[in-house]
């Protein structure tokens, strides 16, 4: 569980440092498709066009960072990537730099996504929370008598949650890194170093 919530901190971080210096997010491309939707509704077709190019760049990150994962490349391998991308974003500083960004967002939403036996996303948490209101009700909530438990209220559903208070987190600690450090992506780049760490250390006791 600790890998999930630190790569939802990135993501937070990501998508708070992103919006502030590049007007886009990372990696919620929901809010890229609704930016989209409202420059189209107001008349600004070269920044629609923008954001439908981060929306199809992050999908070349996630087709990518899967494929790499499907061919046996461990997942420290496309975290090492993703700290390179990260890295060149604050390198580049200023324009395009939001590619790497995209893309790094990309890649980690597809690297790892089983946490002791529970699939979860890191890099956008709508589905999260709805998997962990689902869970609640299920386990919690009303049902029929004799009526069994739903497999959705079986689970580790708490994870769902701490996963969401991660992102949050690292949303208010990349927009403070966006307003105070000259290369805020060091620090997630430094979180990756902990999962790559973490995955090591559980492979030795696989």
């Amino acid at each position: 569980m600790p890998q999930a919530i630190v790569l939802a901190v990135i993501a937070g971080y990501a998508d708070a440092a992103g919006y502030l210096r590049f007007d886009a997010f990372a990696g919620m491309m929901t809010g890229n498709t609704v930016l989209m939707g409202m420059a189209a509704a107001r008349h600004a077709p070269l920044a629609s066009l923008g954001y439908c190019g981060l929306i199809a760049i992050f999908f070349a990150g996630a087709l990518s960072g899967r494929s790499l994962i499907q061919l046996g490349r461990s997942p420290n391998f496309v975290f090492a990537i993703e700290a390179a991308l990260l890295f060149l974003t604050d390198a580049i500083g200023a324009g395009w730099a939001i590619v790497p960004l995209v893309v790094a967002m990309g890649v980690q939403s597809t690297a790892m996504t089983q946490f002791h036996g529970v699939r979860l996303n890191t890099v956008f948490i709508t589905g999260n929370l709805q998997r962990f209101a689902e869970g609640l009700a299920s386990r919690h909530g009303p049902r029929r008598k004799g009526e069994p438990m739903p497999p959705e209220g079986q689970g580790k559903i708490w994870i769902f949650g701490w996963v969401w208070l991660g992102y949050a987190a690292g949303a208010g600690f990349g927009a403070a890194g966006a307003e105070y450090l000259s290369w805020p992506l060091l620090i997630p780049v430094a979180l990756l170093g902990y999962i790559a760490w973490e995955n090591h250390r559980a492979a030795g006791f696989a």
